[in-house]
């Protein structure tokens, strides 16, 4: 019996639900700590008196460190372990947020925003690895998509406290609060996630040292390992662009960039926007909150949906969705009940439009480069998507207009339903 065996044939005991469970939280900190500067932003243009424009570059700094955590922690989680790598991840996170909390300018802000996306960015690869190898066959989907949804769901809960700390008057205690959070999840992170049974025997041939955390879980011990032949191979991006796959790795990237280009101006702007609208900063985090709450009740919604019409007519549906949903918020005015709907609708088909980009993308790519193919899409569409909040910021500081804004982005997601058209309509049954 191998470790995946194991793993994947056996019940799941209290001792992995409990790592799973604590996956699932570290999650949605990265969503909190991802979130933090949109609900800091009102309060951040107020006090150094920012204009749109320099205010869109500082939103999207993060997202800069977080293109370049998902590619370099994608990579390093297969060659030095996904436990070293969520660590590490803590403690870039915790880092960053200390040092926005002590800021004295946009430059010095700007930099620990990318230390923070850094560890963000990474932290998703790496856990999603160690959540589907502690997993086994039957909840394994269960457990991966439970994990994603932690991030809207961190994101609303630490919304719920940032709300009070921005009625406050200081923006400065959401970061604050952010790394005090991150501070308390290291030890749990280091008691809690051992090193993947999987990776130790494959990577590593510790079989011995596979077996003793399998022991942990209480499960069986293996006597045999699965061959190494394509497993943490070190391999080379240029495979994504043989074998056939240069088509769909440029066109599935190019389309994720457009949908998060917008995703990320609707998200990142989205309580500055309400606040400019005239209502209190508050009223701009209860927005941000209700959007995420309502991707994260979404996400399994959409796996149904995709179960039965198929994954690429879901997804164009849903990017058909955001391109609406974004023009629609644009479009509403300042009544607080008609912004709220629009929001929710922003997060409903936003949401969802991301969650069906890592099912594309996983589905894309044989196994052997799945986990380059996803570390790929996401942080080259992250990086690109980092020009969607400094773009926005710019066009609203050349008063374009908030409507004529959202028209522009909505382009993003559009763009993105039309490539899926094209890339999946040879095989649009499958």
């Amino acid at each position: 019996m191998t470790p995946e065996r194991s793993l994947g044939d056996t019940p799941m005991g209290a001792r992995r639900w409990v790592a799973i469970a604590l996956a699932v939280f570290l999650n949605g900190l990265d969503g909190y700590d991802a979130a933090s500067i949109s609900f800091a932003a009102p309060g951040i243009a107020a006090d150094w008196g920012l204009g749109p424009a320099v205010l869109g570059w500082v939103l999207s700094m993060e997202l800069i460190g977080m293109a370049a955590g998902s590619l370099a922690f994608g990579m390093a989680a297969d060659k030095y372990g996904r436990r070293p790598c969520i660590l590490a991840c803590l403690v870039l996170m915790a880092g960053g947020m200390f040092g926005a909390t002590y800021a004295e300018n946009v430059e010095q802000l700007s930099a620990y925003r990318i230390v923070t996306g850094l560890g963000i960015g990474g932290m998703l690869a790496s856990l999603t690895a160690v959540v589907a190898e502690y997993s086994n066959d039957r909840w394994r989907p269960v457990v991966i998509s439970t994990m994603i949804v932690g991030y809207p769901i961190g994101t609303v809960l630490g919304g719920l406290v940032a709300r009070q700390l921005v009625a406050a008057g200081d923006w400065r205690d959401v970061f604050l609060f952010g790394f005090a959070v991150t501070v308390a999840a290291l030890p749990l992170a280091f008691a809690l996630l051992p090193e993947s049974p999987v990776w130790l025997a494959r990577s590593r041939n510790h079989l011995t040292q596979a077996n003793a955390v399998l022991q942990r879980f209480r499960l069986p011990p293996a006597s045999a390992r699965e061959p190494t032949n394509d497993f943490g191979r070190s391999g080379s991006l240029l495979e994504l662009f043989r074998h056939g796959l240069a088509r769909t790795t440029v066109l599935l990237t190019l389309a994720y960039v457009g949908h998060m280009s917008c995703y990320y101006f609707i998200f990142k702007w989205l309580p500055k926007l309400v606040v400019d609208l005239g209502h209190p900063a508050q009223a701009g985090a209860d927005m941000l909150i209700v959007a995420m709450l309502a991707g994260a009740a979404a996400g399994p919604v959409f796996g149904l949906l995709a179960g039965r019409i198929t994954l690429p007519r879901a997804s164009i549906l849903v990017l058909l969705g955001a391109a609406l949903a974004v023009n629609l918020f644009a479009r509403v005015g300042a009544d607080l009940m008609l912004l709220t709907i629009a929001a929710a609708l922003v997060g409903i088909f936003f949401n969802s439009g991301g969650v069906a980009f890592y099912a594309l993308l996983a589905n894309a790519f044989p196994a052997e480069l799945r986990g380059r193919g996803i570390g790929f899409g996401v942080g080259v569409g992250r990086a690109g998507a980092a020009l969607g909040p400094a773009m926005a910021g710019a066009m609203l500081a050349a008063d374009f207009g908030l409507p004529s804004t959202a028209l522009v982005m909505g382009m993003g997601p559009l763009l993105g339903a039309v490539i899926i058209l094209v890339l999946f309509r040879p095989t649009r049954d499958r």
